[in-house]
């Protein structure tokens, strides 16, 4: 199996959004982004995924863990804006499904957010909570819990899709 690797130029969320779109798409899924109401105030997620032969249809939201690769952990954001105390979308989401793309781990997460929610506050008494490091953010923070990987496959993931390098 071929392998990502940093030089794949991973660099923003767009790519990451293109990728999915274009893995799923390939597999039958018919895709169309969210409107900016059903995103931003619904908390729908990101797209509209469509399944044609069996009628299917769900709400998902994409979520990418670059720094997965780098440090072993999923970072599950609990908090977006801490100087409004605007919560994160683990306890936003109100898509179906959310799809954590590991890229360079060659895996993509797939929760479900109202078992993750469900789960939230025991990872968090289980696991560190840490914020953004300073400047990345201009004028606030953003936290989150720090899970293990392979925790995260065998515990909170309800499903994990191997992907490939083309």
């Amino acid at each position: 199996m071929s392998k990502f690797t940093e030089s794949d130029q991973w660099t923003s969320g767009q790519q990451i959004e293109n990728f999915l779109d274009d893995f799923f798409s390939k597999h039958g899924y018919l895709i169309e982004r969210t409107t900016p109401y059903e995103e931003r105030v619904l908390c729908l997620g990101d797209r509209h995924y469509r399944f044609p032969p069996k009628n299917t249809h769900w709400t998902i939201e994409y979520k990418s863990g670059i720094q997965t690769f780098y440090t072993g952990n999923v970072f599950l954001e609990t908090i977006s804006v801490d100087s409004s105390n605007k919560p994160g979308w683990v306890y936003t989401c109100r898509a179906n499904l959310i799809f954590y793309a590991a890229i360079l781990n060659n895996e993509i997460l797939v929760f479900n957010p109202t078992r993750l929610r469900n789960q939230i506050e025991d990872l968090k008494t289980t696991f560190k909570v840490v914020k953004t490091s300073k400047g990345q953010n201009a004028g606030y923070n953003t936290h989150g819990v720090i899970i293990p990987l392979k925790y995260v496959e065998d515990n909170v993931a309800g499903l994990v899709i191997p992907i490939k390098a083309a």
